[in-house]
């Protein structure tokens, strides 16, 4: 089945902060930025900025299955929130468009396979095809509302959402290793290369 993401999901910027983010000691909102996500769809709770929200508009609070795509800047993706990944009072910038499933759609599209075709070649086809600006490049709400999507079955969307978790998995462990060899190539070069260590040696 074909659709506009606009006929599955309902569109809105993220919180309308004036300036910079500040951040509050004392604050009770967490607030998720761009550099706070990445290109594989995840969202990194560990250093989100907490604030406080001023301002009378009532905040889109975040909650699991919301979408949250880049819309300004060199590089344009979405990123899924999961369940219990972020803390209770939670928005999200203006630099990205909330996007939540219509509740009467959640039989037909699943937010993290939405997140996911967002990201893959036609879609991102489509944003470097439509996006504004020259330095600043920037994706309007009417071109994100407008993004051709296709539906299969909701078993063919789990099958590709495991598929890509398991990709993920295999990267971060990928990573891992990589990591721990260069620490050991480090740890060796270090013992065998530093003058004081070196001293005596023919």
């Amino acid at each position: 089945m074909s659709v506009t993401l606009s006929d599955i999901a309902d569109i809105r910027l993220g919180h309308p902060f004036r300036g910079s983010i500040k951040a509050v000691d004392d604050g009770d909102v967490h607030v998720v930025q761009v550099r706070d996500t990445d290109e594989s769809g995840e969202i990194n709770a560990s250093d989100l900025v907490i604030t406080k929200l001023t301002g009378r508009k009532k905040p889109d609070w975040l909650q699991a299955g919301d979408i949250l795509f880049v819309a300004k800047g060199a590089k344009h993706y979405a990123a899924i929130v999961d369940d219990g990944a972020l803390p209770g009072q939670s928005v999200c910038s203006p630099h990205f468009f909330l996007v939540r499933i219509k509740p009467k759609k959640h039989a037909v599209a699943l937010p993290a396979f939405i997140a996911w075709q967002l990201n893959q070649i036609p879609a991102q086809r489509y944003f470097f095809n439509s996006a504004e600006g020259s330095l600043y490049v920037s994706i309007r709400k009417q071109v994100l509302e407008d993004t051709p999507l296709v539906l299969p079955s909701i078993e063919r969307q789990r099958q590709l959402i495991s598929m890509q978790l398991c990709a993920l998995n295999e990267r971060k462990t990928l990573q891992r290793l990589i990591e721990n060899r260069q620490q050991q190539i480090n740890a060796i070069a270090k013992n065998e290369l530093e003058p004081s260590r070196a001293t005596g040696r023919d």
